[in-house]
């Protein structure tokens, strides 16, 4: 008698509860590893676009010296100096617009820069803090008119034409561009600052035609040398940008970081200083060396951008550090490639945030920061 196999029970269609949660488990695993890498792309998409906006920004500073003979100053409140001036008050036109004098730290003659270890702490962070979010639009752009920078079109109310289109400069056309700023660097207020102001590179000091008005008053001023209104006008020397990417400064952190907003965050986007945002929302800031006697052609070379803290990088190449000003942890290390450069240019990068007081911090901030040195 031939035994009899048992049957075997045909299996159920579909997946067991293990096989459905390995499969979720994939997925999960798979969207997980396309969502950072695509964060990651957009990061370094962003990385690489600011990046060649600042060399954009540094070839177009180098084009602004050919023109002029010097680099821009440094704009900004004097009143984030230490011991500094008081400034044009925050909220009227020239905020943020005034020339911050050039740091002096040292006293005597020019001579080799002496050890870092005799600077006194006022001295290191009046260098520290010499920068400005707000030279590279004035400049570059020249987002002004004729009783800014002596260049432009004042209109009327509701967008029309002056009445008295004769008056030099009314016609001049694009809106962007400046009248050259003059020996000073900025349009006489150092060096031929207009009557009855106090000089010294405030904005009110601007010296640009006989009938400019002085920070928004229409009234004009008596005193004046039409000097700065003649001569060939330049710029832009930067491509305007969209409002989306030019930010309006708006106040200033402890530590001297530039709070901006956007257009349509503000009511006065149109009369705020501007700034160049990055491709993560943040100004760039432009740094120089110092000159002497209100000369930007006349370099001071008793410091240098190696002492500038926030410049360094938070690793060195063989050979790449020099030593400098100490940093918050006495540190002097600093990149030998600011020891000869002019100017700097400096984004806070993806994470948004830096620390300019030391070049490691704990927290890791200046790690991606993004440096550029010219020219």
């Amino acid at each position: 008698m031939q035994a009899t196999r048992p049957t075997r029970r045909p299996r159920p269609a579909g997946f067991s509860v293990v096989e459905l949660l390995v499969v979720i488990g994939i997925l999960i695993a798979i969207i997980s590893s396309l969502v950072v890498g695509l964060g990651y792309a957009s990061r370094q998409a962003r990385v690489a676009n600011t990046e060649f906006l600042m060399n954009t920004i540094m070839t177009s500073l180098v084009q602004f010296r050919t023109a002029t003979g010097y680099l821009p100053p440094v704009l900004g409140d004097p009143q984030q100096m230490p011991n500094g001036p008081a400034g044009t008050a925050v909220g009227q036109l020239g905020w943020c617009r005034d020339g911050i004098p050039s740091p002096e730290p040292f006293p005597g003659t020019q001579n080799d820069p002496p050890a870092y270890g005799s600077w006194s702490t006022a001295n290191v962070d009046t260098i520290q803090r010499w920068r400005s979010a707000t030279t590279i639009p004035e400049y570059l752009l020249g987002p002004g008119n004729r009783a800014q920078d002596g260049y432009g079109v004042i209109m009327e109310a509701g967008g029309a034409l002056p009445g008295n289109t004769a008056t030099p400069g009314y016609r001049e056309q694009p809106a962007l561009g400046i009248r050259s700023p003059g020996a000073d660097g900025l349009w006489g207020a150092v060096l031929n600052p207009r009557a009855g102001t106090a000089g010294g590179g405030l904005f009110a000091a601007r010296n640009l035609a006989a009938n400019a008005p002085a920070q928004g008053n229409t009234n004009g001023a008596s005193g004046q040398d039409p000097t700065f209104l003649k001569g060939q006008p330049l710029g832009p020397f930067l491509e305007a940008k969209s409002d989306s990417d030019i930010g309006a400064v708006t106040r200033f952190e402890d530590n001297g970081t530039p709070i901006v907003a956007r257009s349509g965050e503000i009511n006065d986007f149109d009369a705020a200083p501007k700034c160049i945002l990055d491709y993560f929302g943040k100004p760039i800031l432009y740094y120089r060396r110092g000159y002497l006697n209100g000369d930007p052609k006349r370099l001071d070379r008793r410091w240098t951008l190696a002492d500038v803290v926030a410049l360094r990088p938070t690793v060195f190449g063989r050979g790449e550090d020099v030593e400098a000003v100490r940093d918050a942890n006495d540190d002097p290390s600093a990149s030998r490639a600011a020891l000869s450069a002019e100017c700097a240019l400096l984004s806070f990068g993806p994470d948004t945030r830096w620390d300019p007081t030391r070049r490691a911090d704990p927290a890791g901030y200046n790690e991606d920061n993004i440096v550029r040195f010219g020219p």
